[in-house]
């Protein structure tokens, strides 16, 4: 494999459009403790669930949304019915799990059984550990679904390399990259899309390996540049954490939800986490904008949408300035950082954007019951997600 060393960043993602796919699809050599499973399946009898997750070592993650099967039984389950929520937990040699939501605003339920082959079967726990409910998931790739391989990176970099007791800057990267696709179009928009959002510098390499190593060393050089001169013996001040992620929020409906984790701590109080979203036509490879989404003179509307919807979600009483409630707006403008999924959309306000940090970031779903009347009736999102309603 050539290794273009010199390559700009903007100069790799032109040659990488035109590229043929195949290197790339090739999931590190490390790789075998480590997937992406697109899964669906259900909840006893009438509640149906996918999941999109990634295994790294004995850890598994991602997203899962529930849905019923007969939409006249739909009860109200507030904001977490037809919502991505977020799922984390172990992975045993014997290949038995768990992993549990962990949403900031609510005490998740919990997932309980055994990957066997490409199915998982075992029990859901209520979250008050009283009702218990077998479920059972399977891997697939409809139409209008794309898979990923998984390529991860692990390191531990000290500041002084002479010396045991040093402190050290930690990385972890968990990079997606699709894998071959009956349209090549979408395929190279979302590999453009990761490459872009994910690595930063000016210098490529031609493997998504090779990328990787080279973040981390850029990761450690910064480190050393930063802490040589002026560390001082003792001092907890030192020690550096990134931790990088791109994860699968949706996908299907050829609509692809993305999400760029990144986690950074230079040794500070706290560290600061900041989430980036893209949505992606799988038919066409298009980014989707509100633009896009939305009919013309959408802005007023979206925003008094989005702002009842914040007022219900911290439970802020009619009347009560948003300020007041410790916003720093008063009103919520839509923001280009949002992600979809079956039932609706989500838009999301990192820390310190809309709210002090102790609040950390704000993330309001709205059901696309809540916006149908001003989406774009010719536009992806209507022929895609909201059609299967």
């Amino acid at each position: 494999m050539i290794f273009f060393r010199f390559m700009t960043i903007k100069n790799w993602l032109l040659f990488l459009l035109p590229l043929s796919l195949t290197a790339l699809s090739q999931p590190a050599a490390h790789g075998q403790d480590s997937f992406y499973k697109h899964m669906s399946g259900h909840i006893g009898e009438g509640i149906l669930m996918n999941a999109d997750l990634i295994r790294i070592d004995n850890k598994i993650s991602g997203y899962y949304y529930y849905y019923f099967k007969d939409t006249l039984a739909q009860v109200d389950f507030g904001m977490r019915y037809g919502k991505a929520l977020p799922v984390d937990g172990t992975i045993n040699p014997d290949n038995t799990l768990e992993f549990s939501e962990f949403d900031q605003n609510i005490k998740g339920a919990m997932f309980k059984g055994k990957l066997e082959g490409n199915k998982i079967t075992g029990d859901w726990v209520s979250s008050d550990g009283k009702k218990t409910i077998p479920f059972s998931l399977e891997e697939s790739y409809p139409e209008g679904t794309i898979a990923f391989n998984v390529y991860h990176l692990k390191d531990k970099g000290l500041l002084l390399p002479d010396k045991k007791s040093s402190p050290a800057a930690n990385i972890d990267l968990t990079l997606l990259l699709p894998k071959p696709y009956a349209n090549a179009a979408p395929v190279d928009s979302v590999n453009a899309t990761i490459y872009r959002n994910f690595f930063t510098g000016d210098t490529a390499f031609s493997n998504p390996s090779g990328m990787l190593e080279y973040a981390k060393d850029l990761y450690f050089s910064n480190y050393r540049k930063a802490n040589t001169d002026i560390y001082q013996e003792g001092a907890s001040s030192f020690e550096w954490f990134k931790n990088k992620a791109v994860r699968i929020l949706y996908n299907e409906n050829n609509l692809l939800s993305l999400e760029f984790f990144d986690y950074g701590s230079t040794g500070g109080a706290h560290g600061l986490s900041i989430s980036k979203f893209a949505v992606i036509d799988l038919l066409s490879g298009e980014h989707l904008s509100l633009d896009t989404i939305f009919r013309d003179g959408y802005l007023n509307d979206l925003r008094d949408i989005l702002t009842v919807q914040l007022r219900r979600q911290y439970d802020i009483e009619p009347g009560k300035d948003l300020r007041e409630a410790g916003f720093f707006v008063e009103f919520l403008e839509p923001t280009d950082n949002f992600y979809l999924t079956k039932d609706g959309m989500g838009f999301y306000y990192n820390q310190y954007e809309v709210a002090p940090f102790a609040t950390g970031p704000v993330d309001v779903f709205i059901p696309f019951r809540a916006i149908k009347r001003i989406l774009n009736p010719e536009g992806p999102l209507t022929k895609g997600a909201v059609q299967q309603q």
